[in-house]
């Protein structure tokens, strides 16, 4: 039976913001009527982009909502505005609210009102171990009093499922991972691929390392460019190393490439669409500290990408160590560096793993994302009629964990 639903977004910019586009196209054509509230306050020109595509389709409607990322009186502002949005335009059998803030005025706007919550972080702030210790306490404290005030709690990820279970006791039986979904594979397109080498100054025999992720704390771009460095001073073959995305540490990255002395090796793409530009790639690398389900991983892998990143969240959830990547510590410099001189001197390697890396995102599809999902919304909205949910249906039908997570190649080389 078709439903009402409300989509709630306070960063609608990268993974979010494709996330939750991909989510309300495939409700849309699935016959569900989908109204997505977001805040432009943070959003980058991709989802715009892919909004101003999303408005066209039956059964959709999109409408603004100021939020802000910062804990501030206009928190109250966004609350009132999305109780009378949903007073205009309700009622809805349910709304699914993404990322922290979100997730706050989402689950205070519809107190009193006849639908169902359903709340998805996309990492929980709490996960961000560089962050004021108090600050995650406080905000630890409000997740667990919050996930009282709604039916259901998304997760993307084992590590972030075990997160909201141990740290922030929320109860098993409103849990439910789902991992992110990708659309589609991308097959390479040679004379595209060569464009765009040509435009970023790299030729046909040089390896090209991507990196794409705003340049902010928790994506660790430094890690990257150290262990580009240390690559650098080991490999025969020439590699350059191409970084897509922007952010506020962008001056303070471009300075470290030039005090490491390898400016001239590093080309900045800025803030970009990064999966149309991954077929110049040769390998796929992210450094973050912390993560969801990194959506860039995915659709790394589906570009037919080796992948090299660091043991967060849903990476070790697709990365197979040996398989179709390598999984190193975070600002483990010396084993990514070590990973990636693996996968740089072996065409051949890159080869097999990047068909395996494209094999293993079928597994991640956007369709079955939003199936599982729409799934999740039809027993939440079951249970107020009596039946219960199941705590582990993902956990035990979803896609496996990798164990063994810190697996770079072994060398004894130093860096």
């Amino acid at each position: 039976m078709p439903m009402r639903l409300a989509l709630l977004v306070e960063a609608p910019a990268a993974g979010v913001g494709r996330h939750v586009i991909d989510l309300g196209e495939t409700l849309s054509s699935l016959g569900h009527e989908v109204h997505l509230i977001y805040s432009d306050l943070r959003a980058d020109q991709v989802f715009r982009d892919d909004l101003d595509r999303l408005s066209r389709l039956p059964r959709v409607h999109a409408s603004q909502i100021p939020m802000r990322r910062e804990v501030s009186a206009s928190d109250l502002t966004a609350v009132r505005s999305l109780r009378r949005y949903l007073n205009t335009h309700g009622p809805f059998d349910l709304i699914h609210s993404h990322s922290t803030k979100a997730g706050l005025v989402g689950r205070l706007g519809a107190v009193g009102r006849p639908m169902k919550r359903v709340y998805t972080p996309h990492m929980f702030f709490t996960m961000q171990l560089a962050r004021n210790a108090g600050l995650r306490r406080a905000v630890g404290m409000l997740e667990t009093g919050l996930s009282r005030l709604c039916d259901g709690v998304i997760v993307v990820s084992h590590e972030e499922y075990a997160h909201a279970l141990t740290e922030l006791k929320i109860a098993p039986g409103k849990l439910r991972l789902i991992p992110n979904g990708v659309a589609g594979h991308q097959d390479p397109a040679p004379r595209e691929r060569a464009e765009l080498r040509r435009a970023w100054g790299i030729r046909e025999k040089e390896v090209c390392v991507g990196f794409a992720g705003r340049l902010v704390a928790q994506k660790s771009p430094q890690t990257m460019l150290e262990s580009f460095a240390a690559l650098l001073r080991r490999a025969v073959q020439p590699v350059k190393l191409v970084m897509v995305g922007d952010g506020p540490l962008a001056p303070e990255v471009r300075q470290m490439a030039a005090k490491l002395r390898i400016e001239r090796d590093v080309v900045f793409l800025g803030a970009r669409n990064a999966r149309p530009l991954m077929q110049g790639f040769d390998i796929f690398a992210l450094t973050s500290d912390c993560e969801g389900h990194a959506l860039v991983v995915l659709e790394a892998m589906a570009c037919g990408l080796p992948v090299v990143a660091t043991a967060v969240g849903g990476i070790a959830d697709t990365v197979r160590p040996g398989a179709n990547g390598f999984i190193a510590p975070v600002r483990g410099v010396a084993e990514i560096a070590r990973s990636l001189e693996a996968l740089v001197g072996n065409p051949a390697l890159r080869a097999r793993m990047g068909n395996a890396s494209r094999t293993l995102a079928r597994n991640f599809s956007v369709r079955r994302m939003a199936e599982r999902t729409l799934a999740f919304y039809e027993e939440v909205i079951s249970a107020a009629r009596g039946a219960n949910i199941s705590p582990d249906f993902e956990l035990t039908s979803g896609f496996p964990p990798c164990h063994g997570h810190t697996t770079a190649p072994h060398s004894p080389s130093r860096y």
